[in-house]
């Protein structure tokens, strides 16, 4: 019967470094000052190889360390593996670099559009080799593309904030979900805006499948009104959406950043069209987060991109 190999006790690359330099030291002491080690570290490495091949590679005498036989053969042996070793970390650190650096991100249009540019632009510049990819979709899907890794990193928006433990999430802001109309809409007269009194109008709506729309449609149920809904227009494009509420095509219930209601210059398109009133209590907030997938090393310049979309929007909130 085969004994099985003990590969955690087999020989050591820092034991065969240490038998080469104590040939040109000849103290254990000048060893474990060029290895930056203990003394006691040096000898038990020494020490160590002793007993694995079963003969005496030094003689101590005092303060003087001699070499075997046995123990310079072994230093001979040694040098051009530790050599060898020594160039693998500079060769790999060189032709490492001529790889490309590749930084691929999903996440849904209207994150891409509406919150993403300030931040893209100022990683593009900071990191001018880095190729940027991004792709346009859905957030459930961009975060399955994570999962499965397609990406490496999906600027999405999600209802909730717990993830499965494959996953790390870093929030970087959050909307609340704003009833929108034009300004003359009958809706806005009533005492009390719930899902009750909004389904009496007319509904422009995000698509089936999409978070907002799942939203929505869990609060309608809820009040026993899923049922009366008329659905309008149906789009996973938010300035789609936005554009029929300004038409007075119907109202709309949707997560809207609120720094973009008072901007002329909304990317949304001209908010003076439009009215806003915060129907978060009842249908909550859609929360902004970078997911990125857990057990998996992370490169500095992916890192570098969640720290720069994260200040950048915390800073505009």
């Amino acid at each position: 019967m085969t004994e099985k190999r003990r590969y955690y006790k087999e020989l050591r690359l820092s034991q065969l470094r240490a038998i080469t330099e104590l040939q040109r030291q000849r103290s254990f002491a000048g060893v474990a000052a060029v290895l930056e080690l203990a003394t006691p570290s040096v000898w038990q490495q020494i020490r160590g190889m002793e007993d694995d091949f079963g003969v005496p590679l030094v003689e101590v005498n005092g303060q003087q360390v001699t070499l075997t036989a046995q123990g310079r053969l072994l230093a001979e042996l040694s040098e051009p593996v530790v050599q060898g070793f020594d160039a693998i970390r500079e060769q790999f650190t060189q032709q490492a670099a001529a790889i490309p650096r590749r930084l691929t991100i999903a996440g849904p249009g209207n994150v891409l559009v509406n919150e993403l540019p300030a931040p893209l632009r100022r990683y593009c510049d900071e990191h001018p080799d880095v190729e940027l990819s991004l792709i346009d979709t859905p957030s459930n899907p961009a975060r399955r593309m994570l999962e499965e890794g397609e990406v490496d990193l999906a600027v999405v928006g999600q209802l909730d904030t717990s993830f499965p433990s494959t996953l790390a999430a870093d929030e970087i802001t959050s909307f609340p979900f704003m009833l929108v109309c034009s300004p003359d809409h009958p809706v806005l007269s009533l005492q009390r805006i719930g899902p009750k009194s909004l389904a009496r109008f007319p509904l422009v709506m995000s698509s089936l499948g999409t978070n907002t729309r799942r939203r929505v449609d869990e609060v309608f149920a809820a009040a026993g009104v899923r049922d009366r809904l008329r659905i309008v227009f149906e789009t996973s494009t938010k300035e789609l959406l936005l554009q029929y509420v300004r038409l007075n095509f119907g109202i709309a219930v949707v997560p809207i950043n609120p720094r973009h209601q008072a901007d002329s210059n909304a990317p949304y398109g001209d908010v003076q069209n439009l009215c806003f009133r915060d129907v978060s209590s009842t249908f909550g907030h859609e929360h902004i987060v970078i997911l990125r997938r857990r057990h998996r090393r992370e490169p500095a310049f992916q890192q570098a991109f969640r720290d720069i979309v994260r200040n950048s929007l915390q800073e505009s909130d």
